[in-house]
């Protein structure tokens, strides 16, 4: 049957006029805590392309409330500084950061971002991570020892004051250790000097960023808690080494007690090499049981010396300095392994996937080869320690 011109035109009007009685709404319209948790899901370069958008999203991914949900959704990833020099020919000092999606898409290019610093001091390198943070320093034991905090994201540093000289003046070995307390949400950087070699005396200061004007002393003792390995790894509130007296055994330091503290060591460890990582929230050792082999082992609960549990045995290890990173949805487990280049002394980073299943290590290809220095691996934080300075 055919409509009639005027019952068309009418209803025509009327859908017209039922479209224009709904309000138009925007992105722009949402509560703030909505728009917080749909920026926080973005990948990291589109967070940055949304900032520029307008004053009200930039505003918003500098709120505590964003920054939390970035870091309990954002992927872990691997963090490089390059040290600029006043070379014209050389790039200026700056971060470099590669993601690491789960599942693993390495050949997109927004995977790496580039960002800029203006810190630079001779022979500066990455020391640890916190949350986000970084911890450069010069390893230096003499007085001219550097320290600095940075935020990537944020662009902003602090330099620490200078520690305390000491009035031992035989050898001397630094080593340093940045935190976090969850509890007063105070981060907290930590001086180890090891003076000898005839007496062996241990030196522990301490400075809260925000909070201390100078360093702290914690102990000088003969017999405190020994250290073994170089690296600290930071996990539930507090910095974990590996000690060393008549065995080994595990020594932690409470960030917000300032109190030391120890666990045993699995005992089929015995006297071989190891080193201490964390991965999902789990300690972990790993350890050249033998030529071309690795053996993992993990505390499944954390404090309870009983659990700790061989995980992993990997035979045929890829060559150089090696670093488990986090276990992907495929169950196979990422490791990211630093390698030095003979020809050009150019220091690399590697990743690979182990496969428990297969008992296959495989390594994996991105869409480009970067000069890496030894990267530290992190889950990147908006939040910053010097918001505290203000």
């Amino acid at each position: 049957m055919r409509r009639s011109k005027r019952k068309a035109s009418k209803n025509t009007t009327t859908a017209t006029t039922s479209a224009a009685a709904v309000p138009t709404v925007t992105i722009s319209d949402l509560p703030n805590h909505i728009t917080c948790d749909i920026l926080s899901r973005l990948p990291l370069n589109s967070i940055f392309a949304c900032k520029r958008v307008c004053k009200t999203w930039r505003d918003l991914t500098l709120e505590p409330y964003f920054a939390k949900l970035h870091l309990s959704r954002g992927p872990l990833s691997l963090i490089s500084y390059h040290n600029g020099n006043d070379n014209n020919n050389s790039p200026s000092s700056h971060f470099e950061i590669l993601q690491l999606h789960d599942p693993l898409v390495l050949r997109r290019r927004d995977t790496t971002m580039k960002f800029r610093t203006d810190v630079y001091f001779p022979r500066l390198h990455m020391v640890a991570s916190c949350n986000g943070s970084i911890l450069l320093s010069n390893s230096s034991p003499n007085d001219d020892l550097v320290i600095i905090v940075c935020n990537p994201l944020r662009a902003q540093h602090f330099i620490l004051p200078k520690p305390p000289l000491l009035a031992v003046q035989t050898f001397k070995s630094v080593r340093l250790g940045f935190g976090h307390s969850p509890i007063t949400d105070q981060y907290k950087v930590l001086r180890f000097t090891r003076t000898g070699p005839s007496r062996l005396y241990l030196y522990f200061d301490i400075f809260t960023i925000g909070i201390d004007d100078e360093w702290r002393s914690i102990v000088g003792t003969e017999k405190p808690p020994g250290i073994f390995i170089p690296n600290f790894v930071f996990l539930n509130g507090a910095l974990h080494w590996i000690g060393l007296e008549k065995t080994r055994f595990l020594c932690y330091f409470d960030i917000e007690k300032e109190q030391f503290g120890s666990f045993p060591l699995p005992s089929e460890i015995g006297k071989f090499f190891c080193s201490l990582e964390v991965v999902d929230n789990r300690l972990y050792l790993h350890n050249e049981h033998s030529p071309g082999v690795w053996r993992f082992w993990a505390m499944k609960d954390y404090g309870d010396f009983e659990s700790w549990t061989l995980e992993w045995i990997i035979e045929e290890p890829i060559k150089g300095s090696m670093k488990p990173l986090k276990m992907l949805k495929d169950g196979s487990l990422l490791m990211m392994f630093n390698e030095t280049i003979p020809q050009t002394l150019v220091t690399k980073t590697t990743l690979a996937c182990y496969n428990p299943k297969t008992r296959v290590l495989k390594k994996i290809k991105y869409h480009v080869i970067l000069p890496w220095s030894p990267s530290v691996a992190d889950i990147l934080f908006f939040f910053s320690p010097m918001d505290a300075l203000k």
